[in-house]
């Protein structure tokens, strides 16, 4: 390996250092004796650079050893390398050393590479160096890489690498779009059908029917079984007196199908919707009823008859208006 070593040093004088000359030739001339002391100039910079090789190809490294002198009470500054495609930093280290003689050495080794072709100055930046609030500086060395190509007949200009070109879709955009709205169409139909499935019907009720109505139809029933004609009083009053019973339950509210007699008496004697002669009758019948139930009594058919016209004419009487079912 071929090794390019060159110095560059800038070793310069303030004009105020003829003061100590001046004095020391003051010293010997009126025969005092002063200290010899060693001088270190402030601004003496050095620099020294170490280029592996000036010509590679693109996207070889290249290694620069850059070695500066300079005073131990100061900063010393490097300048940025790096510039596009032209110069490229890859790596950058450095070491640092103080030396017998009172200045600092410090090697900074630069890996570097380039991706255009042509001649390339590394840097033409300034390497600085400041001791308090003054700053010295020297120019970077004039150092040239030389880049080629490694292909043979090559321009001598790398084009640049071409913008990215979509690759033309296989299936058209529309094709897309009809399928997007297939698919969106397939879930509202579904959601829809899961919906109208667990839907709640309210199905409205019928009105009740009156409680004179149930009783008119019970009692038109129990005239077509023929109990009377074949004089079986025992059924007769059973069915006739669960009639009223029901009756009673749906138009006064009472338990009457599980009272006794004394209990539906009692209750209803102290109710205001019915008259004296509407309470004797309910009594004299619900006794009547016991007497045929209960003690094995035999009335005979006109007081059958009797019996289910009173009730048939209880009902007329005491059903609500027409003005209170609405209600």
């Amino acid at each position: 390996m071929n090794l390019n070593k060159r110095n560059f040093k800038n070793r310069s004088q303030a004009p105020w250092l003829g003061g100590p000359c001046l004095a020391a030739l003051l010293l010997l001339v009126t025969g005092c004796t002063q200290e010899e002391t060693k001088h270190i100039l402030i601004d003496q910079l050095t620099v020294e650079y170490t280029l592996d090789r000036e010509t590679i190809h693109v996207g070889d490294p290249v290694e620069l050893l850059l070695t500066t002198y300079s005073p131990t009470n100061g900063t010393l500054e490097l300048p940025e390398l790096g510039r596009e495609k032209d110069i490229v930093l890859l790596n950058r280290s450095w070491t640092r050393e103080l030396r017998a003689d009172g200045l600092k050495k410090t090697e900074t080794l630069f890996t570097l590479t380039s991706f255009r072709l042509g001649k390339h100055m590394i840097s033409t930046q300034l390497i600085s160096y400041q001791i308090g609030d003054k700053t010295f500086s020297t120019p970077f060395p004039s150092i040239v890489l030389n880049v080629e190509s490694a292909l043979t007949n090559s321009p001598s200009e790398l084009a640049d690498i071409k913008p990215i070109h979509p690759l033309p879709g296989r299936i058209p955009s529309w094709v897309w779009v009809v399928l997007g709205t297939a698919v969106v169409a397939f879930l509202i139909g579904l959601i829809s059908s899961k919906l109208w499935k667990h839907r709640t019907v309210i199905i409205p009720r019928a009105p009740p029917i009156p409680p004179h109505i149930l009783a008119f139809k019970a009692l038109e029933k129990l005239k077509s079984k023929g109990l009377l004609e074949k004089n079986e009083c025992n059924p007769f009053y059973t069915e006739l007196s669960l009639i009223l019973r029901t009756y009673l339950d749906g138009r006064f509210k009472l338990n009457a199908p599980d009272e006794t007699t004394e209990e539906i008496v009692e209750e209803m004697s102290t109710s205001p919707e019915l008259n004296g002669s509407q309470r004797n009758i309910l009594q004299e019948f619900m006794r009547q009823a016991d007497l045929v139930k209960f003690a094995k009594g035999h009335p005979d058919r006109i007081t059958m008859e009797a019996a289910f016209s009173t009730t048939q004419h209880f009902v007329e009487e005491t059903k609500h208006s027409e003005g209170d079912a609405i209600k």
